[in-house]
């Protein structure tokens, strides 16, 4: 058994030590299997210890290198402290990867929001990536060396999710500022645009976006949900199926590796043939 079979054996990554955030699940769960698979070593970041706990379990299982950080990197002093302690711990970063955050309170139309469901939006997905790659950014320079990948989405060209989009919309912004910024100083950024995505692991999902909040576990109200979704983005989606989130972590690990050593500022929508701006 491996951690992710699509890597059919690539090492692309052996010694390199990875940051990703939201790793307790969902892609950031399947990007920490990945790149375990191909021989990085990870520092899980999740406000939820459940499910970090569970996602460091099984990459040691397997043999990986894994350590767990709990924090809400939607505030900067959380952001200074993962990075110092990812430093402490393994020595340098070589990766970072921005995936903590997801749509909540919709789907509805964007002046249905209270601003209280604004700002939370806003906190939990844009200001988790600008706080993170400014904590890490000095480290990497500092070194010369470093690929930063932040999560996007397709959602700044749809409906029903306006401060989710707002806010992938600055992660995009964030992505192409800052890889101007470095381009010179050895470190790339570049930004996956997931569209939607579920996992080959039906138990996956521990908590919803909303801190606090348990997933629903009656099959039922799941399935509902599920063609809930379909029926709203399967229309967008040109190959007219979800993707799998050990897709969005097989572009993820692209991006982070040598293999995208000359790609930097670049946008990758990894969305069944839709694209964004």
């Amino acid at each position: 058994m491996t951690l992710d079979p699509r890597a059919a054996g690539a090492k692309r990554l052996q010694g390199r030590i990875a940051i990703i955030t939201g790793a307790g699940q969902g892609i950031g769960r399947a990007t920490a299997r990945r790149m375990a698979e191909e021989g990085a070593s990870i520092m899980i970041a999740d406000r939820n210890a459940a499910g970090a706990d569970r996602t460091c379990a099984e990459l040691r299982e397997h043999g990986a290198m894994a350590e767990m950080h709990i924090a809400d990197v939607s505030q900067h002093e959380a952001a200074k402290n993962l990075m110092a302690a990812t430093k402490e711990r393994f020595g340098h970063i070589d990766i970072l990867v921005n995936n903590a955050g997801g749509s909540m309170y919709g789907p509805k139309l964007g002046w249905e929001y209270t601003p209280e469901e604004l700002m939370a939006n806003v906190q939990n997905n844009f200001w988790t990536t600008m706080w993170c790659c400014w904590a890490v950014l000095p480290y990497m320079v500092d070194q010369r060396s470093g690929a930063i990948v932040n999560i996007g989405s397709n959602a700044p060209q749809g409906t029903m999710r306006l401060p989710y989009a707002a806010s992938k919309g600055g992660v995009f912004a964030i992505t192409t500022s800052l890889a101007l910024e470095t381009a010179t100083l050895g470190v790339r950024i570049n930004c996956v645009a997931p569209h939607w995505s579920v996992s080959e692991d039906p138990d996956d999902r521990l908590v919803t976006r909303i801190p606090g909040q348990d997933a629903p576990r009656d099959p039922a109200d799941a399935q509902a949900q599920h063609q809930s979704l379909a029926q709203h983005h399967l229309q967008n989606i040109p190959m007219r199926r979800p993707g799998l989130k050990e897709e969005q972590a097989a572009a993820i690990t692209f991006l982070a590796s040598d293999d995208a050593s000359f790609i930097t500022g670049q946008i990758l929508s990894v969305g069944g043939g839709a694209k964004v701006p």
